[in-house]
């Protein structure tokens, strides 16, 4: 793998609207917060944001200031080479090492590089699986 780590996951909860992703992203963007990761949806009226981000902190300082809901957690992140199979291979590696993957997301910007994120059963046993 080429990095392994444990990183905070910032969950929003926001009104289902017009404009939210925009709003949630903008005010991120206005605060210096990078986004490294992302993972969104509604369900019942409302918008639900997982974000990795370059500073969770200070992101969830400029979220709050919004009146939104933001839960902090702790998550495994692995950048890996693109290829094919590689998403396999993790997958055998925590199969085989017992550890449970609660949800994962992640995606390829098609220049040779992967970032997924996984909350698992045990991310301290994930991370020296896949190291």
């Amino acid at each position: 793998m080429t990095s392994v780590k444990e990183d905070t996951e910032l969950t929003v909860t926001a009104p289902d609207e017009p404009g939210i992703f925009g709003r949630v992203l903008g005010t991120l963007a206005n605060a210096g917060v990078n986004v490294k990761a992302l993972y969104v949806y509604s369900e019942t009226d409302q918008g639900h944001f997982h974000l990795i981000t370059s500073d969770a902190k200070k992101a969830e300082t400029a979220l709050r200031t919004l009146g939104y809901k933001v839960k902090s957690k702790k998550v495994v992140t692995v950048l890996f080479t693109d290829r094919i199979g590689a998403g396999a291979e993790i997958g055998a590696l925590l199969g085989n090492a017992v550890i449970d993957i609660q949800y994962s997301y992640g995606s390829s910007a098609g220049e040779g590089k992967t970032l997924v994120v996984f909350h698992t059963s045990n991310n301290r046993k994930a991370i020296d699986t896949l190291k």
